[in-house]
């Protein structure tokens, strides 16, 4: 059976951004997909309030819900252009629930949404959504988003779609694996190890390492062995590090991988910085929770790396049934 490929959508240069980054890649054989663009109800993000005009509100929601219909129409036939293995799904209610019921019942293998990085409080719909999906997602889910379409937004208001095309169909060649050295985390480095990269990527290995906090009122004498068992503990990090980071030596050659310990309070912020530092394409980190069970979801490095980065990020699902492999690749419709 082949690989299973679920795209929220919308009608924002976010959500286009994502669609024509899909299209622009290698898929394995019959690898299908689903554009799913889910409906919210107006009347439960106006609650009380609505009571007042419900025969409008009624009214401009069915309207709405029709014409959303015929765009997801449209956009699927331009889709099925390109990858005729596509289907399509429009949904009614809240975003996040109703995109978990679909990548459960439909079976998603992966999830690719489109996220604008205007900044936390000016982020496209889907892009708000792309962490608190993780959160309770059967797969691997990557949110796909660019500086410079972000900057070209900013100067010029819009962008057409070919000047999407033209950015984001771009492979990505800084490529950060954030490891948290666990056994777990090996997922993340397997799949990108796995995976046919351009031929002038660049691979950085990373892991943050949180400062010891020594107590203020401790005695002159004992800071020799703090230092000591802090020192102990680096050369431990380094050790695990290289083995981490061994894999994609092996997959890539030497010359291409570097690895880094970041010392961060925050593994996420340490990520994050490191990324804006060194002018990452695409962060790749480790993800736990394929499943609902609240307990044992995405943990908070994961998450707040795919809310914040500023580049494209994938969070790899370690206990998904199925890794899904593509390639980039400029298709004439991201050229058009």
């Amino acid at each position: 059976m082949g690989s299973r490929v679920l795209v929220p959508v919308d009608n924002q240069e976010c959500s286009e951004a994502a669609l024509l980054s899909v299209m622009s890649r290698v898929w394995e054989p019959d690898t299908s997909f689903l554009l799913c663009k889910v409906v919210e109800d107006f009347r439960a993000i106006l609650g009380e309030a609505q009571v007042e005009h419900e025969s409008a509100l009624s009214a401009e929601q069915e309207e709405y819900r029709y014409n959303a219909g015929l765009w997801l129409k449209q956009t699927t036939r331009a889709f099925a252009e390109v990858l005729p293995r596509v289907e399509a799904c429009l949904e009614f209610g809240p975003v996040v629930e109703k995109l978990s019921d679909v990548a459960y019942s439909w079976g998603a293998d992966y999830i690719v949404l489109g996220s604008q990085d205007l900044g936390l409080s000016t982020r496209c719909a889907l892009g708000s959504v792309a962490s608190s999906l993780l959160r309770q997602a059967p797969c691997t889910v990557e949110a796909v988003r660019s500086s410079r379409l972000k900057h070209l937004l900013h100067a010029q208001g819009n962008v057409s779609t070919h000047e999407i095309g033209q950015i984001i169909s771009a492979p990505p060649r800084k490529i950060i694996i954030a490891t948290d050295l666990s056994s777990g985390a090996d997922a993340a480095a397997e799949w990108v190890a796995e995976m046919n990269w351009s031929p002038d990527a660049e691979f950085l290995v990373a892991t943050v390492n949180t400062p010891s906090h020594k107590d203020s009122h401790s005695h002159l004498l004992s800071m020799g062995a703090a230092y000591t068992r802090e020192k102990y503990h680096l050369l431990q990090v380094e050790s695990l590090l290289k083995n981490h980071a061994g894999r994609i030596v092996e997959a890539f050659g030497l010359k291409r991988v570097e690895a880094d310990i970041i010392t961060d309070e925050s593994p996420a912020n340490g990520i994050l910085t490191l990324a804006n530092d060194w002018q990452a394409d695409l962060v790749v980190t480790g993800s736990r929770g394929a499943n609902r069970n609240p307990d044992f979801r995405a943990g908070n490095t994961a998450v707040g790396i795919l809310d914040r980065v500023h580049c494209s990020a994938i969070a790899v699902q370690m206990d998904a049934k199925k890794q899904v492999k593509f390639h980039w690749s400029q298709s004439e419709a991201a050229k058009k």
